[in-house]
């Protein structure tokens, strides 16, 4: 289907929600508009009135997708996706209509997600760290939101928050469930407690979850595994709370650890350095740890609302390689054996205020929020490793000229600090809403020359960088009624420059290679308009939003200067970059009882994204806005002797805008999988949820897992298929 004929489709299905919105009735009425979303404006409003393209889970949403990762959250999300790495490090972190990694900004319960950073063939943290099983909401806002959230939120933000005492407890007493899930795609084993008791001040919460499971069964009929692994994955969250009169303290501990053993041999006998390689296991292992205290005042002074955050939070990446590779000179003399290691840390430390308050001014009602951050991160890093002669037995710590330990960038400090202002007026005696904002912020990044990285880099100097910047926003929202607005937004994002492209330092005497610094380096600039309209039926719930995002200073890590005197090539991160990605996104639910009366039960959702992106300084397309993508899907609730079903189907659109000026990439054809989802309470306390996906067993490619393999790296295409016909299934106990 043409991306004209799914507009003409969807305008035709919201052209009667408009011509029937003034008479609708209560039942969708209650549907849309008891809804509440904060990532919006940094405080809880209604959805109907707040502005941009956004998307919330509930926990009951997210029970209904037996989500195992983060790739599950947004699997029939428009325009959000998660990618991966398709033959080792897994899953890596969020995209939002093109624009993925650290720039788009993760929270959870207010804390930031630390940064991911990658170097080489061996060395690749990411930004899979979080359990869905213990979450109570997901909200993604699409588009740049750096006028409320800072840095980072360059393309959007993904805002998590965790499950309170109150959640799982009506009122005093107690309350928690259990729950064990098996997967087919993976061979997976989930299981889950959360429990928790409730006073009429205090509250406590325990909650775990493990998950272990191996890769994903994208193998071809009757071959072996494509990249066999052992995953082990858990997650422990406690809190406590004191509730007093107008006053609220929450006190939170989280820790995540992660291991995944891989024999990768998607890329043994393959090109360049792996050309000679034989075998390749990978042991790769994550933690992170956090604790918070968060102060909640009401009415106090003049505002309605203050909030005080202070976290700590450490996290590390520690990945081990074996590479043996055999004799073939002149690339490997001997049959060697190469061990490798990468070890990443990282702290955060962060305190963080938000006010809020309204004001009546001309007999109107004004909301305000007002904000502070101040975050501040240590940063270490280093690789080590030795390469073994088979023949021999004789060890060296020299590495394509490297002698190891060595660190890619000096440890490094960063900090931040933020202060923004928001405000929702509105205007006279009219239906016209202004939402302005607007954000400070001033980054600085402090390194530290150590011993290892001086013998690594003699000579060689560091130096601090700081810069600052203003981000606005402006929003008009026009509300037709109570249930349908208009909305047109500007905004403006930002992304300080990373610590790893100001001061890295790479030097590999053997490809002659030379890896310089930049302290030079500006800040990446976005700036968006979008257009919205969203509103309610007594049948129908609907949102369209039309988007153009330009960027500009975007960093393009590590790019080819030519060579120095000494005939060795130079490389470095430079500001050269400058894109756009424009699109739009659409979504609606039906209640197909406003044809037949005996269809009350059914609801048909559909929910479109397509997105264009354009590198506008090489006249390329943008090789991470993902495909066109269309959802259909019908639901029926669940009825007394009947369970909840949902059958859906996501076609999505062939790739056929890519840039292969520096590599033949391989580009996935288009493909459509239909999912069964089937719920259903057993008794008072019991919920059995099943689900199956791929029901036809289609043979299909995930292109955000894809993106940068090259058809050169594609030995048998088979191999980094998605999955094919899977089955999961969920068996809850609540009390």
């Amino acid at each position: 289907m043409t991306r004209t004929r799914l507009a003409i489709a969807l305008a035709l299905l919201l052209i009667p929600a408009s011509a029937r919105s003034e008479a609708a009735g209560e039942t969708a009425a209650a549907r849309w508009l008891d809804g509440l979303v904060v990532v919006a404006s940094r405080r809880p409003q209604p959805t109907a009135e707040a502005i941009g393209s956004f998307s919330v889970l509930d926990r009951q949403t997210v029970d209904r997708l037996q989500a195992q990762d983060i790739r599950d959250l947004v699997r029939y999300e428009p325009g959000v996706q998660v990618t991966a790495d398709a033959a080792r490090f897994g899953l890596d972190g969020f995209n939002i209509r093109g624009v993925q990694g650290n720039r788009v900004a993760v929270r959870i319960d207010g804390v930031p997600l630390p940064d991911g950073f990658a170097v080489g063939s061996f060395s690749n943290a990411g930004r899979d760290q979080l359990d869905p099983e213990l979450l109570e909401t997901v909200e993604i806002l699409r588009g740049p939101a750096s006028a409320l959230y800072g840095s980072d939120a360059l393309g959007g933000i993904v805002s998590i928050a965790t499950r309170d005492p109150g959640d799982l407890t009506a009122g005093n007493g107690s309350g928690g469930r259990a729950r064990m899930s098996l997967a087919s795609r993976d061979r997976s084993r989930r299981a889950s407690v959360i429990a928790a008791l409730q006073g009429a001040t205090h509250g406590v919460l325990l909650g775990h979850a493990e998950r272990r499971g191996h890769e994903l069964d994208n193998r071809p009929l009757g071959a072996p595994d494509s990249n066999p692994a052992d995953i082990d994955r858990s997650t422990s969250i406690g809190k406590w709370t004191i509730d007093g009169e107008s006053a609220r303290l929450k006190f939170a501990l989280e820790r995540f650890e992660a291991n995944v053993d891989t024999d990768v041999r998607t890329l043994v006998n393959g090109s360049g350095q792996f050309a000679t390689t034989e075998r390749l296991l990978a042991d790769d292992a994550e933690r992170r740890e956090r604790a918070s205290a968060q102060l909640t005042f009401d009415d106090l002074w003049q505002l309605d609302e203050l909030q005080l955050l202070a976290f700590w939070q450490g996290s590390q990446t520690l990945q081990n390689t074996l590479q043996q590779r055999r004799a073939a000179p002149p690339a490997a003399r001997f049959p060697t054996l190469r061990e490798r290691q990468f070890d990443l840390e990282q702290w955060q430390q962060g305190v963080e205020a938000i006010a809020r308050e309204q004001t009546q001014w001309g007999g109107k009602t004004q909301q305000w929020v007002f904000g502070i951050e101040v975050f501040r991160t240590r940063i270490k890093e280093q690789r080590d490793g030795r390469e073994i002669n088979l023949s021999t037995g004789a060890a060296t710590n020299v590495i394509l000229g490297e002698r190891l330990p060595v660190r890619d960038f000096p440890n490094s400090r960063l900090r931040s600090v933020g202060a923004f202002a928001a405000a929702e007026i509105p205007l006279w005696e009219s239906d016209w809403v202004l939402l302005p904002g607007l954000r400070f912020d001033r980054f600085a990044v402090d390194p530290t020359a150590d011993a290892l990285f001086v013998e690594d880099n003699p000579g060689r100097s560091v130096v601090a960088s700081s810069d600052q910047r203003l981000t606005p926003k402006l929003g008009l929202r026009f509300d037709v009624s109570d249930r349908q607005s208009l909305y047109a937004m500007v905004a403006e994002g930002f992304r300080a420059p990373p610590f790893s492209d100001v001061n890295i330092a790479l030097v590999l005497p053997s490809f002659n290679y030379v890896v310089l610094p930049n302290p030079d380096l500006k800040p990446e600039r976005s700036r968006g308009v979008e257009l919205g309209w969203s509103g309610s039926s007594d049948a129908l719930d609907w949102r369209l939003a039309a988007f153009h995002n330009r960027y500009d200073n975007l960093i393009e890590s590590r790019v080819n200067l030519g060579s120095n005197a000494s005939g060795a090539t130079v490389f470095q991160s430079v500001n050269r970059t400058r894109a756009r990605i424009f699109g739009l996104e659409a979504s609606t639910e039906l209640a197909l009882s406003r044809w037949d009366a005996r269809l009350a039960p059914y609801s048909l959702r559909m929910a479109l994204a397509h997105a264009r992106g354009d590198d506008r300084s090489r006249r390329q397309p943008l090789n991470t806005v993902q495909p066109d993508r269309l959802l259909v899907e019908l639901q029926r609730s669940a009825q007394p002797g009947w369970p909840q079903i949902a059958l859906s189907a996501t076609a999505v659109r062939r790739v056929s805008r890519i840039d292969r000026s520096s590599a033949d990439l391989f580009a996935p054809p288009g493909h459509v999988l239909w999912d069964l989802r089937l719920g259903k309470a057993l008794a008072e306390h019991w919920r059995i949820d099943l689900a199956i996906y791929n029901l036809g067993d289609k043979r299909y490619w995930d292109y955000a897992s894809l993106r940068s393999v090259t058809r050169q790296n594609l030995p048998d295409p088979s191999y980094y298929t998605g999955p094919g016909r899977s089955a999961a299934l969920t068996v809850g106990w609540a009390w």
